[in-house]
Order: structure tokens, then C-alpha cells, then sequence
């Protein structure tokens, strides 16, 4: 019995719940005690998408299983391992779908939209798009810029400026390009590294100067103190990703750059601090 509850924790990926935090981003950028104002709000769209992106993830199995049996980093996956048997993922990804309805009653429409949008592009991701380069990471990065306008008005009371935006989606393509270089090691593949690095450079760059811009938005505003320090702190939990993108025992799983290393961790509190408090 515990075998098969860790079985099915294991289905959701609770070590994915950062990316729906990204909700409480509009919040934080916009600082004027709209975390606190806007809690509730916020807190039920953040479960939203928990249950959401736990569907998500069981459907992407429940389709990828007999691929993953064959590889060697996936093949200790629930399903692909028989430690659990597809009736019961699905039960459990029913169970998920009716705590959803339930948490978006309680949430403006726009919030069942985007999370509708979500649902759609990653049934394409499922069926085969995640297997382009390019609109794979594209589609991970518009996710997260979805979880983004969750938190934000016409859902919670909080201005979203399109420097928050295109910080988000910068950011999320630049790690999710690293993801896929960290997959693409072999001599033949060199091409799409070289795409895929100059993506990653791109994107980064964007997702640096949009924080610079909503840096010193607040710095003119009077509501942040030390406007460089946010760009410098995000400058090196990238930079830290970035290195452990390419260390076989991170391989491919992002969050353990994030989670596993203590500068990292540090910068990120930081980066937070300085915007809650200013």
C-alpha cells in the first residue's frame, strides 16, 4: 500500500509545484501589499494549476509508457515500471479533474480558459510536437507565461505590464533550452545545439533586461531600494542552471538546479526579498 501511494504522488511530479507558484510573480513585481490583498486569489489559482499540470502530467504517461519501458532515465516512471497499472492513473487523474472544476468554480472565467489553453497545447506536446525543436520549448515557455496571467487581472486585482511577460517567457525558454542541450550530447546532434544555444542566449538576454526594466520602473516609483540587485541575484541562479544543466547527476530534471544548489536557493530568496520588502 505505500509502495503504491508513493506510486501515485510520484504520478503528479510534486517536485514540479515551483512552476505553479509563477502565479504569485504579478504580485511580487507589482509590490503594493497585493500579495497580501490578493492571498486567497492567488492561493486558489496556484492549486488550480497544481491539479491542472498533475493531469497533465499523468495523460503525457499514460501516452509515453511504452517508449519509456526502452529508456534507461525514464523507465522507473510509474507506469512505465508497473508499479502502477493504467486504470488506476487514470482513476487518479479523475479524482485530480474534479478538484480542478471544483477550485475554478471559485475563479473568475479567465482563469478555466487559460488553464484550457494549457490543456490543449500540451495534448498536442503529448501527440507529438514535443519531439520539434523549438516549439517543444516553446510550448513549455507559453505554460508558464499562461500560470503568469493567472495571477493577474481580470483573475486577482493586479496590473501584469508586458515587461513581467516577456521576463517570464525569456526565462522560461532559456531554461528549457538548456534542458534540451543537456539531451543533445552526441557528436551528430551539434546543428541543434548550436540552435538551441543561440535560442537559450536570446531568450536569457530578454528575460535580463525585462527584469531591468521592471527594476527601475520601481526604482523611479519609490517602491523598490536596490533596483540592481534582482537582474544580479536572477544573473546567478541562471548562471548556476546553466552548469548543472550539463552534470550527469542533474541531467535533465531543471529543478534540481534550482533546489539542489544552496547559491542558487540563496540568490532566488534574495531575489524574492528584495521584491516583497523592497
Amino acid at each position: 500500500m505505500w509502495k503504491k501511494g508513493r506510486a501515485l504522488v510520484a504520478m503528479v511530479r510534486p517536485v514540479q509545484a515551483y512552476k505553479a507558484c509563477i502565479v504569485w510573480l504579478p504580485a511580487m513585481f507589482y509590490g503594493h501589499a497585493s500579495l497580501r490583498t490578493q492571498a486567497r486569489t492567488l492561493a486558489l489559482a496556484c492549486l488550480a494549476w497544481l491539479l491542472a499540470s498533475g493531469i497533465v502530467y499523468i495523460l503525457n504517461d499514460l501516452v509515453d509508457a511504452p517508449k519509456d519501458r526502452l529508456a534507461p532515465d525514464r523507465c522507473h516512471r510509474p507506469l512505465a515500471s508497473g508499479a502502477l497499472a493504467p486504470w488506476e492513473a487514470l482513476v487518479l487523474a479523475s479524482g485530480l479533474l474534479a478538484a480542478l472544476l471544483g477550485t475554478l468554480g471559485q475563479l473568475p472565467g479567465r482563469a478555466a480558459l487559460l488553464i484550457g489553453i494549457y490543456g490543449a497545447l500540451n495534448l498536442l506536446y503529448s501527440l507529438g510536437l514535443k519531439k520539434i525543436l523549438g516549439p517543444r520549448q516553446a510550448i513549455i515557455a507559453i505554460g508558464f507565461w499562461l500560470r503568469l496571467q493567472t495571477g493577474a487581472f481580470p483573475v486577482a486585482a493586479i496590473p501584469l505590464t508586458p515587461w513581467a511577460s516577456l521576463f517570464t517567457l525569456g526565462l522560461a525558454y532559456y531554461l528549457n533550452s538548456l534542458k534540451g542541450l543537456a539531451g543533445y550530447e552526441q557528436p551528430e546532434h551539434r546543428g541543434y545545439r548550436f540552435a538551441m544555444g543561440l535560442g537559450a542566449g536570446l531568450a536569457g538576454s530578454l528575460a535580463l533586461a525585462s527584469l531591468v526594466a521592471i527594476c527601475l520602473k520601481r526604482g523611479v516609483e519609490g517602491t523598490m531600494a536596490l533596483p540592481e540587485m534582482p537582474p544580479l541575484l536572477c544573473l546567478v541562479g541562471m548562471h548556476r542552471v546553466a552548469f548543472a544543466s550539463f552534470d550527469k547527476h542533474h541531467g535533465k530534471e531543471q529543478s534540481r538546479g534550482f533546489f539542489l544548489d544552496p547559491v542558487t536557493v540563496i540568490a532566488m530568496v534574495c531575489f524574492m526579498a528584495f521584491f516583497i520588502y523592497g
